[in-house]
């Protein structure tokens, strides 16, 4: 079976003589000098020569016009020396490290410089056509052909503005646009950021748009996943992510604002709103802890609402799962703040100024009473005939997640230790808060909805 093949760049220069050209099929090896050179007349996809890291190598064979052409290392360990072409006196420009695109119908001479450094190491070298596979697409795995004599290339494209990652069944190489080639490369650590302007998004270094080639084994799988990488505003304009994309929406923010993702789909029903769950994280995917919400309405998905740690910058994850068939809008929003409601105090306003804008009021600690709860009722009340629909989720007691854990960054885990009051459910016993972390109440209102309630906190009077 055709290995990987493995190593660093080739620098490609040498100047062979004709009279190579006409090298037997079995000539003996020569030795001029220290330096041994190894010659064979070959057919493309012949049985691979053996030979050292020390040896100079030379392949002849008869190619035609327009062919692809790979002088392939079979098992290197490394990529040292360089590989070069020659044809009728003249040297044939690469098309990459190691592949020619031929001339004209002719006979050509591959070449395999000896490596000038490090210990001496075995190495196979075969010449072989290149077979271009079918088009590598988002969410359409290419299965590869079988035959071992050939080099397998798997097209791919990438816009400005995307960032690709693939996976597979083996170890590839990644041919760029500019014909340079990182080898050796697992599958499921190929993410790279591509397009101009999108340091900020992503963390791995920038290459640029265009089409790239994966070399990769024979009888190999590999797939393709692209990420939208967009840079955006607080409370600005929304992203449109088609449906089966991720997206990345990097964001200036401001320590203690907290941020939640609005998301708004074209249709209705679970369908349409349950397979994305938004998440806040840092450049470094470092996951943020978050109050998990679930978005009152027909057209908005369930997402969560986090509180930035510092200032600078971060980033709003948009995952997808199975099933998520439909586009959605993505806006980075602001939740605004309200006074912090006290036990048996006045109740506060938890009001939302603009359309979709949520509110978070701060809940005070509720140590454990006798009865094994706090003795706390939450009470919402005088909602506006605007708030066509409402979520209060009130979280006694959330923290530090574990970012091994995606679900454990939201407080799903917290339950009983979180409770959602609506419309139907205007009141609820706050639980005591057994984590002793940060206390809170958000209110959710749908995308567009603008209006207020009040929310009370109080105890049952002493003897009743």
């Amino acid at each position: 079976m055709l290995r990987r093949l493995g190593g660093c760049a080739i620098a490609l220069a040498l100047l062979l003589p004709t009279q190579a050209m006409a090298s037997p099929p079995s000539s003996p090896d020569a030795r001029v000098g220290s330096a041994v050179t190894k010659s064979r007349t070959v057919k493309l996809g012949h049985k691979p020569v053996r030979a050292t890291t020390a040896t100079k190598v030379r392949l002849t064979f008869k190619g035609r016009k327009g062919q692809l052409v790979h002088l392939a290392r079979v098992d290197a360990a490394d990529e040292c020396g360089g590989r070069t072409l020659r044809s009728g006196g003249k040297t044939v420009k690469p098309w990459a490290q190691g592949y020619w695109r031929l001339p004209r119908t002719a006979t050509y001479t591959a070449i395999n410089k000896p490596c000038r450094t490090g210990e001496k190491t075995s190495v196979k070298l075969q010449v072989r056509r290149v077979v271009r596979e079918d088009r590598l697409l988002e969410d359409a795995p290419i299965d590869v052909g079988a035959n071992q004599r050939v080099t397998h290339l798997v097209p791919f494209r990438v816009l400005d503005g995307e960032r690709a990652g693939l996976s597979g069944t083996d170890r590839i190489a990644l041919i760029r646009p500019d014909r340079s080639i990182t080898r050796d490369v697992a599958p499921d650590q190929t993410g790279f950021t591509v397009g101009s302007g999108t340091g900020a998004v992503g963390h791995d270094v920038p290459s640029p748009a265009g089409r790239y080639f994966l070399e990769v084994a024979p009888r190999a799988q590999v797939s393709l996943f692209v990420t939208m990488l967009r840079t955006v505003s607080v409370d600005g304009a929304p992203v449109v992510v088609p449906a089966g994309r991720y997206a990345r929406l990097a964001f200036t923010g401001q320590a203690g604002q907290w941020i939640y993702p609005e998301l708004t789909v074209a249709t209705t029903g679970a369908s349409a709103t349950s397979h994305r769950l938004t998440n806040v994280v840092t450049p470094s995917d470092e996951f943020l802890p978050a109050v998990s919400v679930p978005c009152p309405g027909a057209t908005c998905a369930a997402t969560g609402v986090t509180q930035l740690p510092v200032s600078g910058t971060y980033v709003v994850s948009v995952p997808i799962s199975p099933g998520d068939d439909v586009a959605v809008s993505v806006r980075v929003r602001s939740a605004l703040r309200a006074a912090p409601a006290t036990v048996d105090g006045p109740p506060v306003s938890l009001t939302a100024t603009s359309p979709g804008q949520w509110v978070v009021s701060d809940l005070p600690e509720l140590p454990r009473d006798a009865s094994g709860g706090s003795g706390v009722t939450m009470t919402a009340s005088n909602a506006s005939p605007s708030l066509t629909d409402w979520r209060v989720r009130a979280v006694s007691g959330y923290g530090p997640c574990n970012p091994g854990l995606f679900n454990d960054c939201f407080d799903i885990h917290g339950a009983p230790n979180a409770f959602t009051l609506s419309p139907t459910t205007l009141s609820s016993p706050v639980p005591w808060d057994t984590f002793a972390h940060q206390a809170v109440a958000v209110l959710a209102v749908p995308p567009g909805v603008t209006g207020s309630l009040d929310l009370a906190l109080t105890r049952p009077p002493s003897g009743s």
